[in-house]
């Protein structure tokens, strides 16, 4: 099956995140097939386009029900550079959440009073990652050598912790794509309840060309 890579983010202990989006819409986390993360020097990276075969995880747990085990993967290029991001998800009714921060996971995120954003037990999202549109520019940060992304709106300040691989941008323009994602499941080292925290994976088509107007997804991935 074809494969577009969505996103690499950080993960610990040398390992990273891939996320992508089969030419059907479906999203799928790329783990090896003993069920790991990729490692960081992995020759998975966004805009590629793979041929790839796959099994699903067992007992998966929600809302991380994207996670397949590769078998095999064979580089077929990448997406066209007319083609955006945008334009390619909108083709295959991807929802996009457009708002303020508060409309993310159908709003089931919760937040603390130091603006971040997690879900808990009590009402557990559909899937883990998805796509947003800001309805205002974010700014970054540095909070403990991390960067961050800064929303202030009528519910006060949201903040968004930044784990892909690009170099953070100075402000995300408002009416970017984005690519939001929820970690996995912890405790905080036993200070909280469970939760998935909320993070931001990246951004889509800030240098792109025009893109090009089609129709035809059965044109499966095009590149």
């Amino acid at each position: 099956m074809d494969v577009l890579i969505l996103s690499k983010t950080h993960m610990n202990n040398g390992k990273c995140c891939i996320g992508g989006i089969t030419g059907s819409g479906r999203y799928v986390r790329l783990l090896t097939t003993n069920g790991e993360n990729q490692p960081e020097d992995t020759d998975l990276n966004p805009r590629q386009v793979w041929e790839v075969e796959f099994t699903e995880r067992s007992n998966m747990t929600a809302p991380h029900v994207e996670d397949v085990l590769v078998s095999s993967r064979k580089i077929k290029g990448s997406l066209k550079d007319e083609l955006t991001i945008l334009e390619f998800i909108k083709q295959r009714k991807i929802a996009i959440w457009e708002g303020s921060p508060d409309v993310l996971f159908d709003g089931k995120i919760r937040w603390t009073k130091n603006g971040s954003g997690f879900i808990n037990k009590e009402a557990v999202s559909e899937h883990s990652v998805g796509f947003w549109i800001s309805d205002k520019d974010l700014t970054k940060s540095i909070y403990f050598d991390k960067p961050r992304y800064s929303y202030h709106g009528s519910n006060g300040w949201r903040s968004l912790p930044y784990v892909g691989f690009d170099e953070p941008l100075e402000i995300i323009l408002k009416g970017t794509l984005i690519r939001v994602s929820l970690a996995r499941w912890w405790d905080t080292k036993g200070t909280t309840e469970l939760r998935c925290p909320l993070q931001l994976s990246g951004w889509y088509d800030i240098n792109d060309k025009p893109k090009i107007k089609t129709n035809d997804i059965n044109d499966d991935l095009p590149f």
